[in-house]
């Protein structure tokens, strides 16, 4: 279609930040991964990469506003192939959705299934990611749609569950009856996602000294449980993580929304629209 090699190499180099890495990805030499972007850098007469000690390689300003432009032609070319599969009445292709981790194994994992039943032609990759990342790959047109809690800024969305934070505390916790996250009673214990959360909505900063930040969810379930300290979660992970056990009210309150976001949800691809319409259809 439109993309050509030489874009789908150097957008793979972009994201990997290393050439040995894109060449196993892609079961080809280091070789021809490099003379495919001198290919390209030639063709284009710029320098696209950099490379740094630290950090492997990385895109000049002009590699950053070229590798924009090549994942817009790459979700080009990825619509144009699928609204020439649905002409033929089915629906294939590629379908990219961002999502919080703990929404994986929550919302997304429930509709995966019947999903790939129902189009087994379709290639899905979920990429998982902050809040922060999450909306940079909106933004980008890195994905079709992302699955995370709001603020969804100026994004086309559609609400799929209202919640809130809470406390999850370790059984020998009898007394305390709130968390105040500006003056917790011991260690709390907040997944990165639940920290982006907890920061657009509470302006002054947490006390160091009191908080450890995690990766997951489940990790710092884990963690209340082996009595390190007091998690902060939303209310929905928990009821999916850890079903029945108590949750305490989190001052000051956050509630957010957790739904479905895109630059325009009317503008999907066919791949999309039908995730979009089986994750939002009324439960039965």
């Amino acid at each position: 279609m439109i993309m050509n090699r030489n874009l789908e190499i150097f957008i793979k180099v972009a994201e990997c930040k290393s050439i040995t890495r894109v060449a196993k990805m892609l079961y080809i030499t280091q070789p021809a991964v490099s003379n495919a972007i001198s290919k390209l850098e030639a063709e284009l007469n710029v320098k696209l990469f950099f490379r740094d000690k630290r950090n492997g390689l990385l895109l000049t300003d002009v590699g950053q506003k070229i590798l924009l432009l090549a994942k817009q032609i790459e979700d080009l070319d990825n619509r144009i192939a699928q609204t020439a599969y649905l002409e033929n009445h089915f629906v294939e292709g590629r379908l990219r959705i961002a999502a919080l981790t703990s929404l994986v194994s929550t919302i997304l994992s429930k509709a995966l299934k019947e999903y790939r039943t129902a189009f087994p032609g379709v290639t899905v990759e979920i990429r998982e990611g902050s809040p922060n990342h999450i909306f940079r790959m909106v933004e980008e047109h890195t994905v079709d749609f992302a699955v995370s809690c709001s603020p969804f800024g100026r994004f086309d969305s559609i609400t799929l569950y209202h919640d809130r934070m809470a406390a999850m505390l370790p059984k020998e916790y009898t007394d305390v009856l709130e968390v105040d996250l500006t003056a917790p009673p011991t260690l709390l214990i907040i997944n990165k996602p639940a920290y982006e959360t907890i920061l657009d909505h509470v302006k002054q900063p947490l006390p160091v000294e009191q908080f450890l930040q995690v990766q997951t969810a489940e990790t710092a379930i884990n963690m209340v449980l082996d009595r390190i300290g007091i998690g902060i979660l939303s209310e929905y992970t928990m009821d999916t993580l850890v079903a029945g056990y108590q949750k305490y009210t989190v001052k000051p309150e956050i509630t957010f929304d957790i739904g479905i976001f895109a630059n325009d949800l009317d503008d999907l691809t066919p791949a999309a629209s039908e995730f979009v319409r089986l994750i939002t259809r009324p439960i039965a």
